[in-house]
């Protein structure tokens, strides 16, 4: 499909760093503008360091869904427009996938589970040389903070407490970055290398680097894979908007269930698990008769 909109005609080069400036221009305004809607509510606090040890935790969440909304659900609608004047058609979003599309993405977010695990013990056994070790000791400062300013997100304890953490973590992530990774940095890709393959490879890179977690980027990219291959055998991006959702919204509940017990989930740093490669084969191949089960069932001629 052809863009058509008033930048549509440009080089997908061109069209790559387009994206970055509007998804740059797009946070800064979206979060001017909510930290000034926030001030009545939340005071000078808006001007503070977002420091989590001690900012308001509801500030934090604000901030958190406001950073969402400008980078990735903003900036890919905006960018959608300049490529073709009815946006919802450059993102692939015309129409409703069959529940058949769905069930089948749900599970296949389901069975991969395994294979992720594996990728996570070998991502964790991965080390810098040593003359980068300062790097390496950066990244990981990084990703403890990460994770500890998302265990204090979604430390809750009622169900209205849960609700929202899934709006937070799972409704709006799942639109932004899909509609980012897979409707225009995949897209730009195909176009410009003509590879089906290389466009969901390349975009899962990205999809995973953005997170800024090391030792969690070869999990992450398998992710970011699959929800590229179901955006290519679906040609619907409201498929990996759904597996996308469904898979943060289990992980969310799954924390808010143990949460009050003395168990801790710690998804980047898992215990090994001895012969874990045979449930991660056979978590591959459930994957991929699922994935053709997806192909047969979620193509665009079936999607109404």
């Amino acid at each position: 499909m052809e863009d058509k909109g008033m930048l549509g005609s440009l080089h997908p080069i061109l069209k790559l760093l387009l994206l970055l400036l509007v998804m740059l221009v797009s946070a800064l305004v979206v979060f001017v503008i909510g930290m000034l809607v926030a001030l009545p509510f939340f005071g000078t606090a808006v001007f503070e360091t977002m420091d989590p040890r001690s900012v308001d935790i509801n500030l934090l969440r604000y901030v958190q869904i406001l950073s969402h909304l400008g980078l990735f659900i903003t900036a890919a609608l905006v960018f959608a427009f300049l490529m073709n004047r009815r946006p919802i058609v450059y993102l692939q979003a015309m129409h409703i996938p069959k529940g058949k599309s769905l069930l089948i993405s749900a599970a296949i977010m389901l069975v991969v589970v395994p294979l992720v695990f594996y990728l996570t013990q070998i991502n964790q056994m991965l080390t810098l040389p040593e003359s980068l070790q300062g790097i390496e000791n950066w990244m990981r400062r990084t990703e403890d903070s990460a994770q500890e300013m998302t265990k204090l997100l979604l430390d809750v304890s009622t169900v209205q407490g849960l609700l929202f953490n899934i709006f937070m973590i799972a409704v709006i992530p799942a639109i932004g970055e899909e509609f980012i990774f897979r409707g225009a940095v995949q897209r730009i890709f195909r176009q410009w290398t003509g590879s089906i393959h290389v466009a969901v490879i390349v975009a899962a890179v990205l999809f995973s680097a953005m997170h800024m977690q090391f030792y969690g980027f070869l999990p992450r990219l398998l992710l970011g894979m699959v929800l590229g291959y179901m955006m290519v055998f679906t040609g619907n991006i409201w498929v990996p908007v759904f597996a996308h959702f469904f898979n943060n919204a289990l992980a969310v509940t799954v924390f808010f269930l143990i949460s009050g017990t003395d168990s801790d989930l710690d998804m980047d740093s898992l215990p090994e698990i001895p012969y874990a490669y045979i449930p991660a084969i056979l978590s591959a191949i459930l994957t991929l008769f699922l994935f053709r089960m997806l192909a047969r069932k979620g193509n665009p001629g079936n999607s109404r």
